[in-house]
């Protein structure tokens, strides 16, 4: 009848062992063997995107069909978003890969999606699923 209890007790201890490790990983950078630290909370290099690099986006994305609809359940709530840098996109709205050329002309912007909402183009970190750049779909950049 002890063995219940001492896997109970075992459980319990390694339990908190594994919780106070994931604290302490989420409060800064792990340091691997050889004594590099890795940041746990990586980042991407902050976007700059010009003129030219928006319009070879909004060109290339202009075709895609797959603009934010408000009708279906899982976006209507996202209806009164007003897009903006550093806004986070509303949950049940879904960021999507930037088109093949585009990337094979800017494989900088890998990491980075894309979505297409009230006729703007919001560039999007992957990683945050905050709002880096937004420029108009329909109007062309000079």
């Amino acid at each position: 009848m002890r063995s219940p209890t001492i896997v109970a007790a075992l459980a319990i201890i390694l339990g908190g062992t594994a919780l106070s490790s994931a604290q302490q990983n989420a409060q800064g950078a792990v340091e691997l063997s050889n004594g590099t630290k890795v940041s746990q909370n990586p980042s991407l290099p902050k976007l700059n995107l010009s003129n030219s690099q928006r319009e070879q986006i909004r060109k290339a994305v202009l075709t895609e069909h797959n603009e934010v609809e408000f009708r279906l359940a899982a976006t209507k709530s996202a209806k009164d978003f007003t897009p903006a840098v550093g806004a986070r996109i509303p949950k049940g709205v879904k960021a999507q890969s930037l088109p093949t050329p585009v990337l094979s002309q800017m494989p900088e912007l890998r990491d980075y999606m894309y979505l297409k909402m009230k006729n703007q183009v919001l560039i999007v970190n992957g990683m945050t699923n905050k709002i880096v750049d937004v420029f108009s779909e329909t109007q062309p950049l000079s």
